[in-house]
C-alpha cells in the first residue's frame, strides 16, 4: 500500500498557520483522505497532562520546564506511533499543526529558563521527517497584534508570551530551517523573492521547507500553499480517493 503525505504546519504565535491548515485539509478532502491534527493532541493522555501544565492548573504549576520539554517529545512519539504512522501507511495525507520543530524553537528560546538546543535534538531523536513544513512568517510583532486582536490559542500568560521570546523563537527557525537571517525583515526578502510569489524552499534531508510571508492576505497565502502541495502530490503519485463521499475523507484528531 502507498504511503500518504505528512505535512507540517510552523510559525510563531499569531503566523496564521492554524486557520491555513484548516483550509489546506478542507481543499484535498475532495481528494484524498486526510486526517487533520495538531501538537500536542489533547485527545490523547500526555497531550492532556501538557495542557493541564500550560494552563497552569493548581497541581501542575510547579511542573520544571526541563519536564515539560520531555513530555512534548513523550507526546510526539505517542502521537506518531498512534495518529500519524498508521495514516501515512493507510495512504491518507496527514495534516499537523506544529511538530518537532516548536519544540526545537519554544523551548531553547521560549521559555524562562533556554535549553541547549542539542538535547531537544536529542530527546526528540526518534521522530520521523514529514515531506513538507509550511513555516508561515511573521514579524513578532504582527504575531502580538493578532493575539491580542483574540486570535486562539493557549492562553497561560507565563510561556512564550513577550516579544522579546518571540522574536527569539522567530530566529531559531530560521536557525533549524537554514534561511539566512537578514532576511527577517519581509520588507528585503519580499525584494529578492518578488517574482516567485514570496516564497522561498529549502530542502533537509526528506524534507522540503516551504517559507511564506505570513503578512500576506490570507488568500494569497492560501492559494500559494495549495498550488505547491498540489503539485508536490502529483509529482510524487499520492493516492487519490476512489470514495467520492467528502464527509468520509476528512477526519480530524484533535480536540
Amino acid at each position: 500500500m502507498s504511503r500518504g503525505c505528512f505535512i507540517v504546519f510552523e510559525g510563531i504565535d499569531g503566523s496564521g498557520k492554524t486557520a491555513q491548515c484548516e483550509i489546506l485539509s478542507e481543499k484535498l478532502k475532495d481528494e484524498y483522505k486526510v486526517i487533520k491534527t495538531k501538537e500536542p493532541p489533547g485527545s490523547l493522555p500526555i497531550g492532556y497532562l501538557i495542557r493541564k501544565v500550560l494552563l497552569k492548573e493548581e497541581e501542575f504549576k510547579d511542573i520544571p520546564e526541563e519536564s515539560l520539554a520531555l513530555l512534548f517529545a513523550a507526546d510526539r512519539i505517542s502521537h506518531l506511533k498512534k495518529i500519524v504512522i498508521p495514516a501515512l501507511k493507510n495512504g491518507s495525507i496527514v495534516i499537523s499543526d506544529r511538530y518537532v520543530y516548536s519544540s526545537y524553537a519554544y523551548q531553547s528560546k521560549g521559555m524562562s529558563k533556554e535549553m541547549p538546543l542539542d538535547w531537544i535534538y536529542t530527546i526528540n531523536k526518534y521522530t520521523i521527517d514529514p515531506d513538507i513544513v509550511i513555516f508561515l512568517d511573521i514579524p513578532p510583532e504582527l504575531g502580538q497584534e493578532r493575539l491580542f486582536k483574540g486570535q486562539k490559542r493557549v492562553q497561560d500568560h507565563t510561556y512564550f508570551e513577550t516579544l522579546i521570546q518571540q522574536q527569539k523563537i522567530r530566529s531559531v527557525y530560521y536557525e533549524v530551517f537554514n534561511f539566512d537571517k537578514k532576511t527577517m525583515d519581509l520588507l528585503n526578502f519580499n525584494k529578492k523573492k518578488k517574482k516567485k510569489g514570496r516564497i522561498e524552499i529549502n530542502k533537509m534531508n526528506n524534507t522540503t521547507i516551504l517559507r511564506i510571508d505570513g503578512t500576506l492576505s490570507k488568500k494569497k497565502i492560501e492559494n500559494t500553499i495549495f498550488k505547491y502541495v498540489s503539485n508536490y502530490l502529483k509529482e510524487k503519485n499520492v493516492s487519490k480517493n476512489d470514495n467520492k463521499d467528502p464527509k468520509k475523507q476528512s477526519l480530524t484528531l484533535f480536540s
